[in-house]
């Protein structure tokens, strides 16, 4: 469902005609974007994402974009079940790690279609590539020990030679086995498109898809089986929310220049 979504918007922002992308509209308020910063809510086919982006325009259609993001990521073959002893007790049963990733990227946005109106909506593409760190946190359980007619608790990592769902009570605090986490550097390309909303000129709402690949140095260890990954294919759909910072109107003179330019390069194409 996702990747039939993500490919029917980037065959129609494709596909539709690039003359009108170019149109600016006389009847709105005319706003020259000097920056843009923004926070991103983000579901990832593996998880989800929460980042901050700070936009540079670097014209009245392109922008510079500087951002940081944050995501836990989850393998496929995660199933939370429950305590066999204690119902309110949950706990994903194999799980070794808990893993989070922090990307910093750079890149770049251009802007397709133009608002007509203050109601109407703002089509744009976007790029963006950098570095990223996953972070492996050991994941602890509480296990049970018969011992005579009670059971003892110790807190140890699953072992998939040991422990069955039948050993475990429960997860152990989270903050157990910080003293054991595990950097792994790793690097992600990612490109979609967004959908501005917003009615006013200097706020922001918009939605994104798009499609991310993500690489580590090593297989990210989530669960006690044999497919952990070290390569990951990622479709997303993030709402954005923000402020335009520093934002002037257009001149006359500069608008003109646009329109200019515009009706040159149409002509062209």
């Amino acid at each position: 469902m996702y990747l039939r979504l993500i490919i029917l918007i980037f065959l129609l922002s494709t596909l539709l005609p690039d003359s009108h992308s170019q149109e600016i509209n006389e009847d709105i308020p005319k706003i020259f974007y000097r920056n843009e910063k923004s926070i991103g809510l983000q579901l990832n086919t593996n998880g989800w994402s929460v980042g901050y982006r700070y936009g540079s325009r670097v014209n009245y259609f392109k922008k510079q974009n500087y951002e940081i993001e944050f995501s836990n990521l989850k393998h496929p073959k995660e199933i939370k079940s429950s305590s066999a002893y204690f119902s309110s007790s949950s706990f994903v049963f194999g799980k070794l790690n808990y893993v989070f990733d922090l990307r910093i990227g750079y890149g770049k946005q251009n802007e397709m279609f133009s608002k007509r109106d203050p109601g109407s909506i703002a089509i744009r593409y976007f790029y963006s590539f950098g570095p990223s760190l996953a972070i492996q946190k050991p994941i602890y359980y509480e296990i049970l020990y018969p011992v005579d007619d009670a059971y003892v608790v110790s807190e140890e990592q699953f072992n998939a030679d040991i422990h069955t769902s039948l050993d475990i009570k429960g997860k152990a605090s989270f903050f157990k086995g910080f003293d054991e986490i595990k950097l792994i550097p790793g690097a992600f390309i990612k490109a979609g498109v967004n959908f501005e909303f917003s009615q006013r000129e200097t706020i922001i709402h918009a939605l994104e898809s798009g499609i991310m690949l993500q690489a580590y140095l090593n297989d990210l260890e989530i669960m006690a089986v044999d497919d952990n990954q070290q390569f990951y294919f990622i479709l997303f759909v993030s709402y954005r929310f923000g402020k335009i910072v520093n934002a002037q109107e257009i001149s006359d003179d500069y608008l003109k220049k646009q329109k200019e330019r515009m009706r040159l390069f149409n002509r062209k194409n």
